[in-house]
Formats: C-alpha cells, sequence, structure tokens
C-alpha cells in the first residue's frame, strides 16, 4: 500500500512501513530530486545535440551522397583508404586509453556510468559514425549524457537516489531528441530493467519531463521538424483489415532469421579477431580496410543506413529481390564486424535500413501486403529480435513510417512476435545475455 500524502508504503514481506519521498509531491526532497533531474535532461538533450551536428557535419565533409548509388562496385576507392585510416585513429585511442563500448542499457538499473572512460569512448565513437561504419549514435549519445550525469552528481555529492534519476533524466534528454519521441523514451525505461513498483512512477514522471525537454531542444534546432535522423519513408496509406494482423505475425517470425545473422556473424567474427584482441591497433586497422572494401563493393551499406531507407524502398523493384536481400545481410555483417573490430556505436539505426530492405523485399514477392504493412512490420520487427525494447523500437518505427495510429497494431504485434520469438524459443541464455 502506497500513500502519496504521507509519503509512505507498506512492505508486507517484512510487514513493515517504510516512509519514502520518491513520488511524494508535497516533499520538498521530490521537488529537489526533479530539478536535479530537468536540468540534467536538458544538459542530456544538448550533449546529444552537439553529438549529432559534429556527427553530421563529419559526415557530409568526409562521406556525402555516397549512399545516394545503389549499384553494386559503385563506391569510390578512397573510401577504403579513409577507412582504414579511422581505423588506425581507433586503434590508437584503445591502445592509450581506456576507451570501449559503455552498456547504456545495462546501467538504467544501477543509475551510473563510470565517468572516466567516457570522453575518449565518445571520440571514438565519433570517429566511428563519422568515418562511415554502420553504427547508430544512440550508444555514444548515451555514454555521452549519462557519463555526464554520473560525473555531474559524483562531483555535487549527490544520494544515490537523486544520482539514478540524473541518469535516467540525461539519457531520457538525450535519447528521446534522437528518436524523436518521449513516448518512446518512457516505453524504452518501462521495458529495460527496474523496480516493479509503484514508486518507479515518481521517477518515471521526472524522466518523462526530462525526455520532453530533450525533444524540444532537437525540434526547436531542426526548425520544429522531426529529427533529420529519422527520414520519414510515407508510403502509401492502406487501412486496417483483419488478415493484416496474421500478417504482422507472420511477418514477425520472419524476421526473426534475418535478425540472427547477427548473432551468427558475431560469432563468425569473435573467431576471426580474438588473435588480435591483444593488438588493437592492428584489429581495427585489418577492421577499417575489410569493412572499407565492403563498403566500395557496396556502397548503399555505408553509415547508420537511414539516408538509404529511402532508396531501397523507393528505388526496390528497381534493385530487385535478390540485390535487397543481399543488401540487408552485408548490413548486418557491416554491423557485426564494426562492434568486434573495436568501434564503438549502437546497433539501432543499421537494423532499421536491414528492416526497411526486408520490407521493400516482401512487398515486391507478395504485393499484396500493402507496402507501409511490410515496412512498419519488419523495420521493427528486425530490432526488437535483437534489442529488448520491442515497444519502444515500435513507437519509433511508426514516426518513421508515418504509419495513422489506427494502422499501427500491425507494427506493434510484430515487434513483439519477433520479440518474444527469439527471447522465448530460438536463443539459449547466454546467447541472450550476450545480445
Amino acid at each position: 500500500m502506497y500513500s502519496q500524502k504521507r509519503g509512505f508504503y507498506c512492505d508486507k514481506g517484512r510487514g513493515r512501513i517504510v516512509i519514502t519521498d520518491n513520488f511524494n509531491l508535497r516533499s520538498k526532497a521530490y521537488w529537489k530530486k526533479m530539478g536535479w533531474g530537468l536540468l540534467l535532461g536538458f544538459i542530456g538533450g544538448i550533449s546529444a545535440l552537439i553529438f549529432v551536428i559534429l556527427m553530421n557535419l563529419g559526415q557530409s565533409f568526409f562521406v556525402p551522397h555516397i549512399t545516394q548509388n545503389w549499384t553494386p562496385f559503385s563506391g569510390p576507392w578512397w573510401i577504403v583508404l579513409l577507412m582504414t585510416g579511422v581505423g588506425f585513429i581507433i586503434g590508437l585511442i584503445h591502445r592509450y586509453t581506456p576507451a570501449r563500448e559503455m552498456d547504456v542499457f545495462g546501467s538504467f538499473d544501477k543509475g551510473y556510468l563510470d565517468p572516466k572512460p567516457m570522453p575518449s569512448s565518445v571520440l571514438a565513437s565519433l570517429l566511428s559514425v563519422i568515418g562511415g561504419f554502420s553504427l547508430g549514435p544512440e550508444v555514444s549519445t548515451g555514454m555521452l549524457a549519462g557519463g555526464l550525469s554520473s560525473w555531474i552528481s559524483k562531483k555535487r555529492n549527490l544520494d544515490p537516489d537523486i544520482s539514478k534519476t540524473n541518469y535516467l533524466s540525461s539519457v531520457s534528454g538525450a535519447w528521446s531528441g534522437l528518436f524523436t519521441s518521449p513516448l518512446a523514451m518512457l516505453l524504452i525505461l518501462l521495458e529495460t530493467k527496474h523496480r516493479q513498483s509503484v514508486l518507479y512512477y515518481g521517477t518515471l514522471l521526472i524522466a518523462g519531463l526530462a525526455a520532453v525537454i530533450g525533444f524540444s531542444i532537437f525540434y526547436s534546432a531542426q526548425g520544429f521538424n522531426y529529427s533529420s535522423l529519422l527520414g520519414l519513408l510515407s508510403p502509401p496509406e492502406y487501412h486496417l483489415e483483419l488478415w493484416h494482423l496474421g500478417a504482422s505475425i507472420v511477418l514477425g517470425i520472419v524476421a526473426v532469421p534475418i535478425a540472427l545473422l547477427f548473432v551468427v556473424f558475431t560469432k563468425i567474427f569473435d573467431r576471426l579477431v580474438k588473435p588480435l584482441d591483444t593488438k588493437p591497433v592492428i584489429r581495427s586497422t585489418v577492421g577499417g580496410l575489410l569493412l572499407g572494401l565492403l563498403v566500395f563493393a557496396l556502397p548503399v551499406i555505408l553509415g547508420l543506413g537511414t539516408t538509404s531507407m529511402y532508396l531501397v524502398t523507393q528505388q526496390a523493384a528497381e534493385i530487385g529481390a535478390v540485390l535487397l536481400l543481399i543488401f540487408a545481410i552485408a548490413k548486418m555483417a557491416a554491423l557485426t564486424g564494426a562492434l568486434r573490430f573495436g568501434f564503438i556505436g549502437g546497433p539501432i539505426f543499421p537494423l532499421l535500413f536491414t528492416g526497411s530492405c526486408m520490407g521493400a523485399l516482401i512487398h515486391l514477392i507478395f504485393p499484396v501486403v500493402p507496402l507501409g504493412l511490410a515496412l512498419g512490420c519488419m523495420i521493427v520487427a528486425v530490432p526488437a529480435a535483437v534489442v529488448p525494447i520491442p515497444l519502444a523500437l515500435a513507437a519509433i518505427g511508426i514516426i518513421i513510417i508515418g504509419v495513422s495510429p489506427q494502422d499501427a497494431l500491425p507494427v506493434i504485434i510484430s515487434a513483439l512476435v519477433a520479440f518474444s520469438t527469439t527471447r522465448g524459443f530460438i536463443l539459449k541464455g547466454e546467447e541472450v545475455e550476450s545480445l
């Protein structure tokens, strides 16, 4: 039992009443926590915006317009040199700094991210995405916002409860702007590990308001438009019919084998790269060379993949089913290879591209399946089978596709089916933990 007025709840398991200010809106302690949370949400949103601006500037200078050509073996030769050089620099960063891929999702429960390796890790991540590797900025901005919040909380000697809320609020501010959706951020907070308690809604209120601040920063900075990272595909509208619900279940299942390539390629690269783990400069340089050659062969897989999504969906008939499947598989190889060779970034954005290829492929083979339905379901189902936030991914996918609320149910179903199939029937416990 919980009393908001008095700020207590009854711990039935231990037979005691615990006094708390976690969700007491009349408590000065709660408003202090909210003040800190909103401030860190603002800082998280600003830091993420700066990262995205630097990323866009770097990409526009080093890798402009390459992904607009889907023809195989049409990439410029210098992209191989660029990615090899970036790999060499990333290797040096690993050799002389504590840079590493930090677990932003896994840190939600404890609300802390070690700030010491954050600067070098964010630098390596920025160079990775600028250099054209198949990685997204979600891990990068999460590390930046989370590391800043942990550093500020530590410097101010804030108590653990406020520090944890600061962490969640800072990442919420960063990611709600990045994904253009405060709702998606709230779903992430609910889907990641946390204590199941009504008191958590006090934290959600603060983090939700911080998410709105982060969204407002990105929304206003981009001329009151949705984030440029999420280019709206806007396929032809379809009107929901009963058989679409059954089709969404099938599409969710079809996404699983494609998503499992993430596990397969990870194991393959683990075996290939393991001898080089003690030689980070050689490891990342070789990785840059190999992935550069892959981009030279298939320039459409360069970078995040979001700028290529419109291309593969609008020109699917010209590209053909075989090439669409090759693009999807190659993107998975580029993603897992980048992560294993020491480059730093997130998987969500490249997986969205893979899903768009598969959605366009399904509509091309089965025209009876509406393009909006195929794209919506596959764009969220493929990442949902890998990243354990299916509802949040569904919310992000609905924004990308521009699906109307009444047609959004199949998208949600496909995400839940892909997630539950992979986690419940396909992967073993240790494989699930490794994702």
